[in-house]
């Protein structure tokens, strides 16, 4: 397949009159509601208005990329536009990411294979000086839809989970105190943790939904003031006491692909990579979009 394939001259918009992310958002929306593979409008307008931190990442500085998973759509749908102007946000880092090309992509949970390839294949075409110019001079949705480097571009085969897990993830034993566990959770940023016993096996996960959880279950039982009561429940619990023992792990030679489409399916954002029931990654969706526009 090649990435022309994917690209229609009605859902090209040239030039994206924008001067925010948000307003070149919503003119994509109109041409990529209007496409065939939409299934159902009024949810894909409601996912899109969502706005999930997730939704929006850089490439670098050459594009945006606006990415929704969702059962609105039957199959996957792109939509592009160049802005004459460069189009700025502020990052969580406090650092100004700008650039002129937004790509919005919409595609059923089942299709992560599809969906990996052609967010892989953006990536890849664009960080060429040559193509990233031929993508910016085009003038209109002909021309733009028309480039050789489109219609010459097939898509790239698919990762391997190694190929984007995070080596050496930070862990926590079982007997860390619940207390330890939030604030490494708080200052690292992190989702979830695995659990792991001496011998690096994954025994459960903590995440920020479990110690949340025991916080609520905390403060019904003691009284409305949780002040008072989660400090002295976060000292005496541990990890062990909160975290989930039914944990979905892979392995690093599973398809990328192949494991998107699983979490996906199971919900759930990380999972740990293990090798021979030891840990030795971790890979979370973050992860995944990351990696394949490299940043």
């Amino acid at each position: 397949m090649r990435l022309r394939d994917v690209l229609a001259p009605t859902r090209l918009v040239v030039p994206l009159e924008a001067r925010t992310l948000q307003e070149a958002e919503s003119l994509l929306l109109e041409p990529l509601a209007a496409a065939h593979g939409v299934l159902d409008v009024v949810k894909l307008r409601r996912r899109v208005a969502e706005r999930r931190a997730e939704d929006a990442v850089a490439m670098g500085n050459r594009a945006f990329l606006l990415h929704y998973r969702t059962d609105a759509v039957g199959q996957l749908v792109v939509a592009l536009g160049v802005a004459p102007d460069r189009i700025c946000r502020q990052a969580s880092d406090e650092q100004e990411q700008c650039a002129r090309i937004v790509i919005m992509i919409a595609a059923p949970p089942r299709h992560a294979a599809r969906y990996l390839q052609v967010v892989g294949g953006f990536a890849r075409l664009l960080r060429k000086p040559e193509v990233l110019e031929a993508v910016l001079a085009a003038r209109d949705p002909d021309a733009l839809a028309a480039l050789d480097q489109f219609s010459e571009y097939r898509l790239p085969e698919q990762l391997a989970v190694r190929d984007v897990m995070s080596d050496h993830p930070l862990t926590v034993t079982p007997d860390v105190p619940l207390k330890d566990v939030a604030r490494l959770l708080v200052r690292t940023g992190l989702g979830a943790l695995p659990v792991v016993d001496e011998d690096q096996r994954v025994i459960g996960m903590v995440s920020e939904r479990e110690v949340i959880r025991f916080l609520l279950h905390v403060q019904a039982f003691t009284g409305p003031d949780a002040r008072v009561a989660s400090p002295l429940a976060l000292g005496i619990r541990t990890a062990r006491d909160v975290m989930s023992r039914q944990v979905l792990c892979v392995a690093p030679e599973q398809p990328i692909a192949e494991v998107a489409s699983l979490m996906s399916n199971k919900d759930v954002d990380r999972v740990p990579v293990v090798r021979e029931g030891r840990l030795v990654g971790f890979l979370t969706r973050g992860d995944i979009v990351r990696k394949l526009i490299g940043t």
